[in-house]
């Protein structure tokens, strides 16, 4: 008997959403059935490509196939909620991409949504399917780090401030924010994954936009180029946060952990430990895995309860929290109490 696959379609063949696809044609448990986007020319083309049966411009006629049991929402942010709201009351499973919502309220809504109809809503936190940070997991979640008790999590460009179709990437009504919830998102949710997901307590941040210069002047440029911040977590851990679309620094990605019997950076992979009083450093050698492909498998399993979902709704709202009070406490120059 054959195993039972998850029929899939998938919203938006931008970047993300091409990395999804990908994804689900090399997933043993997906069917991709359907693909949809407003761009003829490029749906035509992926759809060719993969062979791919049905093609859509309008998401509510895919949604309407009785068939498709889980969606992937691959749009600019303004877009994740309603979108995802539209796959979950057609009662399919929704698997929207980073980041969430444009603020907390959105992805409490939507979290409400997902228990109301009984579907699964997971966000595509793909760092936290990388080979380095899942291996990573397994050596907290046996104690061999200790206490983990630090963190720190950045992603600075020196210069790649991204505008997107029309402006959106700099538009704060449809981002929701700059660099910060664009791609700071990503490490932050590593890292905090990692450090077990202890809830957050307070945050202290600051936005910067000091590149306008660098954006053409008809586009409107009101969201953050640069953001930085602490964060304090219910169980006394804390978490560094720094981020860029532009800045004096040398581009790099950052996710590093500390706790009482060891430490780790995956930017690249090296584990600190301490043997008969001395410091050892060492490197694993881990085996190359696609993390899209990872995390839409695992989308998939959970979808066929093969497995529980690793990033799931209620994390998705305590992450966007987090950005949240950045921005506020910028706005304020105050510590934000999260609640």
């Amino acid at each position: 008997m054959k195993a039972k696959k998850v029929k899939v379609g998938i919203i938006g063949l931008g970047w993300p959403g091409r990395e999804h696809l990908k994804g689900y044609v090399a997933a043993k448990e997906a069917e991709l059935v359907a693909v949809c986007d407003k761009n003829e020319k490029l749906l035509a083309e992926q759809a060719d490509t993969y062979k791919i049966p049905e093609r859509y411009t309008d998401h509510k006629e895919m949604l309407a196939r009785a068939d498709i049991e889980a969606v992937s929402v691959c749009l600019p942010n303004f877009l994740h909620k309603p979108i995802s709201a539209d796959v979950l009351n057609a009662g399919k499973h929704a698997f929207c991409e980073k980041p969430p919502t444009l603020n907390a309220r959105e992805a409490a809504e939507l979290a409400a949504l997902s228990r109301k109809k009984r579907k699964l809503l997971l966000y595509a936190f793909v760092q936290r399917f990388s080979p380095e940070a899942q291996y990573v997991r397994r050596l907290v979640d046996r104690g061999e780090l200790g206490e983990v008790y630090f963190g720190k999590a950045g992603y600075i460009r020196t210069r790649g401030i991204p505008i997107g179709a029309g402006g959106w990437f700099v538009d704060k009504k449809r981002a929701g924010g700059g660099a910060l919830i664009d791609i700071g998102v990503h490490p932050l949710d590593c890292v905090w994954w990692l450090m077990g997901s202890p809830k957050p307590v307070s945050v202290l941040g600051r936005a910067y936009q000091k590149f306008r210069h660098a954006v053409r002047k008809d586009i409107t440029f009101d969201v953050d180029d640069s953001a930085f911040a602490m964060i304090r977590f219910e169980n006394d851990a804390t978490l560094m946060l720094e981020c860029s679309w532009a800045l004096f620094r040398e581009s790099r990605g950052i996710r590093e952990i500390a706790g009482t019997k060891g430490g780790v950076n995956l930017s690249p992979l090296s584990v600190l430990s301490e043997r008969d009083g001395v410091m050892l450093t060492t490197t694993p050698q881990l085996k190359k895995a696609n993390a899209f492909e990872g995390e839409v498998r695992h989308f998939c399993r959970c979808v066929l309860g093969q497995e529980k979902p690793i990033p799931t709704a209620e994390q998705g709202v305590t992450l966007m929290k987090m950005l949240d009070a950045v921005y506020q406490s910028s706005q304020t120059g105050k510590e934000v109490r999260i609640r």
